[in-house]
């Protein structure tokens, strides 16, 4: 368990660090720079986590997202088990059409753009305005909030749009076999405990997957949980496919 004691560490750091890295890698901060014509750090930082999920797939997601942060904090302290909302998990895919596609369409109409990796950075101690810091506690309060209510981890699973863009990475990557970080398994060596089950943070039957020997779910973070929970050792991360 060791693994997930380091991811815990790391999760907890990225949490207590957000509201700086809010100011300067925040899908926020990104859609107001491209709104003035303006390359920020953040859509720098995105473009590069996008291009890194080729090769460890939502790996951002498991390890290092503070909203995923949040939720594994509130999930230790507060068990609410994911509620299934019919159809409300189709959101996540409109707010990522309207994040991707209003970015492309801000960086189109802006022509020129410039790049300022301080964007929205003032001269004062702490170098954020007030509005910022109310957006910012807005955030924590609503993926608080959502969590109580839908569950575990239930912004990523109904309203993350970085999370779309992930998955559809992780579609392709997994498609065209690409030498990159995914989940195999053993099935005839699964006793059917159901451990990794409960282990999952993002609530996926992983038991069915592993039963079926289709452990490519798009919802899957690569936490590594169901791995290290196993008794038997079923499931692996691995690198190279499988002929």
């Amino acid at each position: 368990m060791k693994r997930q004691q380091i991811r815990s560490a790391i999760l907890v750091l990225s949490f207590l660090l957000m509201s700086v890295t809010f100011v300067y890698l925040s899908p926020i901060v990104m859609m107001s720079g491209l709104l003035q014509g303006v390359i920020t750090a953040a859509l720098l930082f995105w473009i590069a986590m996008f291009i890194l999920a080729f090769i460890f797939g939502r790996g951002f997601c498991g390890y290092a997202c503070p909203t995923g942060a949040e939720q594994m904090i509130i999930d230790r302290a507060v068990k609410v088990s994911l509620r299934p909302v019919p159809y409300l998990r189709n959101l996540k895919y409109l707010f990522a059409v309207l994040w991707v596609g209003g970015a492309i369409l801000l960086a189109i109409g802006a022509g020129n753009l410039v790049i300022n990796l301080l964007f929205q950075l003032g001269s004062g101690m702490p170098p954020w305005s007030l509005a910022t810091y109310i957006v910012f506690y807005l955030i924590i309060l609503v993926v608080f909030g959502i969590a109580l209510v839908l569950g575990r981890r239930g912004m990523c699973n109904y309203f993350c749009p970085m999370s779309v863009v992930f998955m559809v990475i992780t579609k392709l990557k997994n498609l065209l076999k690409i030498p990159s970080l995914h989940l195999e398994a053993q099935p005839d060596d699964c006793i059917h405990c159901k451990k990794c089950d409960t282990a999952c943070p993002m609530s996926l039957t992983v038991e069915e997957m592993v039963k079926g020997n289709q452990m490519q779910n798009p919802e899957c973070i690569l936490c590594g949980s169901c791995v290290d929970t196993c008794p038997k050792k079923v499931i692996r991360f691995a690198w190279l496919w499988k002929k």
